[in-house]
């Protein structure tokens, strides 16, 4: 995300019609700035705000479960 897209996202969200509602910052997204290069940190894609810098995002990586026989009768695992 561009700092100017998250800029037209902090607008639209302090525009909206039931302002009380705080965002949770739950989807973040790294910030590009307008030649292509990262700020380094994460904005999110909800409300706009920058939320951290990259260091203190911490990201847990789950592991996709194995395909099931029974899904897929045909291949042999």
């Amino acid at each position: 995300m561009t700092m100017n897209q998250a800029a037209a996202l902090r607008v639209r969200w302090n525009q909206r019609v039931y302002p009380s509602s705080d965002c949770a910052h739950l989807n973040l997204d790294l910030e590009w700035d307008d030649l292509g290069h990262s700020t380094g940190h994460y904005t999110c894609i909800i409300c706009g705000e920058s939320v951290a810098p990259r260091a203190s995002i911490h990201v847990a990586f789950l592991q996709a479960p194995a395909p099931s026989t029974a899904r897929y009768p045909h291949c042999d695992y």
